[in-house]
């Protein structure tokens, strides 16, 4: 004769496991919860403001940056600068003399690049990207100008690049410190999922058609 066989499952969701059963799936499941999390919102405020205060070609701008605390972490980028934009937000009277060449039709910028330098293949910080200006001069105008001032419009541009790269990856670095914080995977993780009391998950597929209810614990005190 056919026998009707049933099971038992005490289910809990996360908040209802114990704080040392959160723990210990939260360590498990790290790795995994932490290749989930979105860097696009801090990306897009910094090429936003490379835009604005560089004139950086949106299209043409690459960011790279590694968040793991290891030798070599950090943010670099590559693209090409507005040459306008880059001397009206950073050429002042201190390139007088460069601005008079440019103005007198004797020296010409041609582009502004930001341009991977250094082991660039190996790390991705700050220090692996500078600023090149590309130029052309008329020599029998300039005289004994030997371009040293677009050398130091480079380093003060380089410069510029990096602190902006270095306010990058500490922003990223915030961002994923909270978005794989304990508590951000407690609040991720109740999501309709149930587990047994020792965290391991309940296969849906076992109680999917279940009849559920309510358990309730009662506290009995053996010392009356």
């Amino acid at each position: 004769m056919p026998k009707t066989y049933k099971t038992e499952i005490i289910g809990y969701t996360f908040s209802e496991l114990s704080d040392e059963i959160k723990q210990k799936i939260y360590q498990e499941e790290y790795d995994k919860f932490s290749e989930m999390v979105d860097f696009e919102p801090i990306e897009d405020s910094f090429r936003e403001d490379l835009v604005q205060r560089f004139g950086a070609r949106p299209g043409d701008l690459q960011v790279a940056y590694d968040v793991s605390y290891s030798q070599g972490s950090g943010a670099c980028c590559v693209g090409e600068l507005d040459v306008e934009t880059v001397f009206e937000n950073f050429v002042g009277s201190y390139f007088a003399k460069l601005l008079g060449l440019i103005n007198g039709g004797w020296v010409e910028i041609d582009s502004i690049k930001i341009e991977r330098c250094g082991p660039w293949n190996f790390y991705s910080h700050e220090n692996t990207c500078q600023v090149e200006i590309e130029y052309t001069c008329d020599s029998n105008e300039v005289g004994d100008w030997d371009g040293e001032d677009i050398t130091e419009l480079e380093e003060m541009l380089t410069n510029a690049i990096r602190e902006e790269l270095l306010s990058l990856h500490s922003g990223l670095q915030d961002h994923y410190e909270e978005s794989t914080s304990f508590e951000a995977y407690c609040e991720a993780a109740d999501n309709g999922t149930i587990y047994t009391e020792d965290g391991k998950v309940v296969d849906p597929a076992f109680i999917k058609h279940a009849h559920a209810y309510d358990g309730y614990q009662l506290k009995l005190n053996f010392d009356e």
